[in-house]
Parts: structure tokens; C-alpha cells; sequence
């Protein structure tokens, strides 16, 4: 069988859902008990944290969480979080669709009240927007979700959020990915919403699932310390090796196009559970390859296009944008660590520095720039898997 380049099955890149979703079932499945109380009993559940590297399908699964509520009448929004936007303009901004979508799908006189008490919170935070068309005549519900407070009003939206979703039958989903973005202040106001939304005595139908890299956890318990208490926290990592064969796998089987043993062994080899790798291998051994089934040697090309691709498009990107000295500490983290976390203590001995407090300045750039992460405290590690084995090839 001749292997047609154009149906290439793989999809490498930041997001996209690849063609077989292998090892995320539980997690999915898990989330549909949660929508059907939400529906059935009108109840909601824990707000879900989603935290790992970069590159293991985060994003995808917000995607995936959105899809299976997109149809079912829910108020929904996605949004991503910045050190750059305010959160709460962020989040009123996606509202604004949501609230506009659920006019088109629910009876306006049940939707009033929310569509007030949302109004008056955009204007608060971004006046421009609070005067956008939420696609129904509402008048603006005054003392509610408008005292500026961040906290307050977010806690305040979210109970009438709850409210109008009860009445409605259905839930509301907030997804926000990169929430390790968010300001520590805006970190503090979330956990104290989501706080407040579980203490009644049946938990209204609101959940949020924020996604972020493994520090998360850490930054929300440092914001207020409930937080490891009040999230269900859901670390999302390699893929196990049978989820990583048919990661690979797969999609070629759907087609009809084989992989020897020795040929998918290599590949999964390199990938090393990555699900990231394993599309970008997959993708270039797809093409390097002329027939079925695939063989080594087609393994062994498509890993050299891979390995370039990594380094021209996720790899030299992040080095480049390092200055000298966040480069020396990034090197020094590579001969160390390579893809494990190492102490600070250690990376001051190795870089000859007296104090760790002298790469303070170094490592927090590199944290703020999203190319090392904190996983506890004293240490740090690469926030992409197979960045130090690239630093060690560079001259």
C-alpha cells in the first residue's frame, strides 16, 4: 500500500487535538459525571486544576471538556490568562459571546438578571465592554458584582451564574488555560470565589478548570492557603507506553498503513511518552515513509526531521530569547539536570556563584518567560522536555 502524504493523520503544534486522544479517557470520563449531576440534580462539583509540562495536551483537553458541553445549553467560556490583560477583562470578554449565545438558546426573562449583573460588572472593568449588546434589552442590576473588588465581584458573578444555571437546567463551564499567567492578587480573588461558591448547602453548577504548568498548584496554595483543599488537582503527564503506541500507532492503523516492530519500538523509543514527540514523529516518519508497512529506516529519517523541527521551532526560539547569563543558567540546569529538577544551591556551585540569591534576577526572568518552572520550592527544571539535551548540542 502506497502511504499518500496528503492524508498525513498527525497533527503536531500548540493545541491540536491529535487523531487518537489515548490515556486522557479517565480524566473525560470523570468530567461527564460531573455534567450529568449538574444537569440531573442541578449540583455542581470541585473546580478541576490541570497542571504539567508543556506540550502533554493541556490545552487539548479544555478543548475536549468545551466540546462535550458546547451542545447541551451550557453557558461556557475559554479564555487564557496574561500577565499583560487584567483577568477580569480577559474573562468579561469571553463572557460577552457566552452570555450572547445563551440569549439565542435560552428564554430571555430567566436570563435577565444574570445579563444585568454581568453588565455591570464589564462596565466596571472595562467600561467599553459593558456597553456591548448582550443580545437582549436588560436593564443594568446596580450593587452587584460592581464594587471593584475583584474577589467580591467575581464571587458575586459566579453565585448568579450558578443561580441562573440551576434555574436553566444546565451548568456553566469557565475554562482558563495558562493560569500560572495570573497575577497573584487576581490568583487570590479566584480561589476566594470558587471558595465561596462550595460553602451553600447544595454546591451550585459552576466549575472552573484552570490549566497551567506544574508550579500551579504552588502558586494557588501561596495565594491563599485553602487552595489544596479547595481544587480537585489533576496532573496531566507522559503518556504510558500503551497509551503512546496507540498515540502513534493508531491513526495509521485507521488507514490501513502497518508499522514494523523494530520501526514503532525506535519511535516510541524517542518519543519517550511525550505526546508532543510523538506527533512530530509521527508526522515526518508519515512522509519519509513510501509503503506499508513503515520500517526502520523510515523511522530513522523521519527522526532526523523531527529532531529538526524541535530545535528550529520549540527549542532555538526559547534559547534565543535568553540573554548571556539566563543562557549560563540554563546550561548549567542542562549538565545538572537535564529534563530533572535541580536545586538552586547546586546551580550557584556549578555557575560559581557564592549565593543562590545571585541568580535570583537570571531565574525569575526565565521563569516570567516560560522556559523553566519552580516545581518546589529551591528548585527549578525546564518547562519542555528535551530543552537541556538541546542546550548541550549548541556550541
Amino acid at each position: 500500500m502506497i502511504v499518500d502524504p496528503i492524508a498525513n493523520p498527525y497533527r503536531p503544534g500548540a493545541g491540536r487535538r491529535p487523531p487518537v486522544l489515548a490515556g486522557r479517557q479517565p480524566l473525560l470520563d470523570s468530567f461527564e459525571v460531573v455534567r450529568q449531576r449538574a444537569e440531573t440534580l442541578g449540583e455542581g462539583d470541585r473546580s478541576w486544576i490541570l497542571n504539567g509540562r508543556r506540550g502533554v495536551g493541556k490545552t487539548v483537553l479544555l478543548n475536549e471538556l468545551w466540546t462535550q458541553v458546547s451542545g447541551r445549553g451550557w453557558i461556557s467560556a475559554k479564555v487564557e490568562a496574561s500577565w499583560h490583560v487584567p483577568f477580569p477583562v480577559v474573562l468579561a470578554k469571553a463572557l460577552v459571546q457566552a452570555m450572547r449565545t445563551a440569549t439565542g438558546r435560552h428564554p430571555v426573562p430567566k436570563l435577565r438578571r444574570l445579563l444585568g449583573v454581568f453588565q455591570a460588572f464589564s462596565l466596571k472593568v472595562d467600561p467599553a465592554l459593558g456597553l456591548v449588546s448582550l443580545g437582549a434589552d436588560v436593564d443594568l442590576v446596580k450593587g452587584v458584582a460592581d464594587t471593584g473588588r475583584l474577589g467580591d465581584d467575581l464571587t458575586a458573578l459566579l453565585q448568579v451564574l450558578g443561580e441562573t444555571s440551576a434555574d436553566l437546567g444546565i451548568g456553566t463551564l469557565l475554562l482558563v488555560d495558562e493560569l500560572q499567567e495570573a497575577k497573584p492578587d487576581e490568583l487570590t480573588a479566584i480561589n476566594m470565589a470558587i471558595h465561596q461558591l462550595g460553602q451553600g448547602p447544595t454546591p451550585l453548577p459552576v466549575m472552573l478548570v484552570g490549566a497551567g504548568l506544574p508550579s500551579l498548584p504552588t502558586q494557588l496554595g501561596e495565594a491563599t492557603s485553602y487552595a489544596e483543599r479547595l481544587y480537585d488537582y489533576r496532573a496531566i503527564g507522559l503518556l504510558d507506553p500503551p497509551s503512546a503506541r496507540l498515540a502513534l500507532a493508531g491513526p495509521t492503523s485507521d488507514l490501513g498503513v502497518a508499522w514494523e516492530d523494530d520501526a514503532v519500538e525506535a519511535a516510541l523509543t524517542r518519543a519517550g511518552g511525550y505526546p508532543y514527540f510523538l506527533q512530530a514523529i509521527g508526522k515526518h516518519v508519515w512522509d519519509s515513509a513510501r509503503t506499508s508497512p513503515i520500517t526502520l529506516e523510515d523511522v530513522e529519517v523521519g527522526l532526523r526531521f523531527a529532531r529538526e523541527e524541535l530545535d528550529d521551532g520549540l527549542y532555538r526560539t526559547r534559547w534565543e530569547r535568553a540573554t548571556p547569563a539566563q543562557r549560563a543558567l540554563l546550561r548549567a540546569l542542562a549538565v545538572e539536570g537535564g529534563d530533572e529538577p535541580v536545586t538552586m544551591a547546586e546551580l550557584a556551585a556549578a555557575t560559581g556563584r557564592k549565593k543562590t540569591t545571585d541568580l535570583s534576577v537570571a531565574r525569575n526572568e526565565l521563569i516570567k518567560k516560560g522556559l523553566v518552572y519552580p516545581p518546589e520550592r529551591g528548585f527549578i527544571a525546564f518547562t519542555v522536555p528535551g530543552m537541556g539535551e538541546f542546550i548541550l548540542r549548541q556550541e
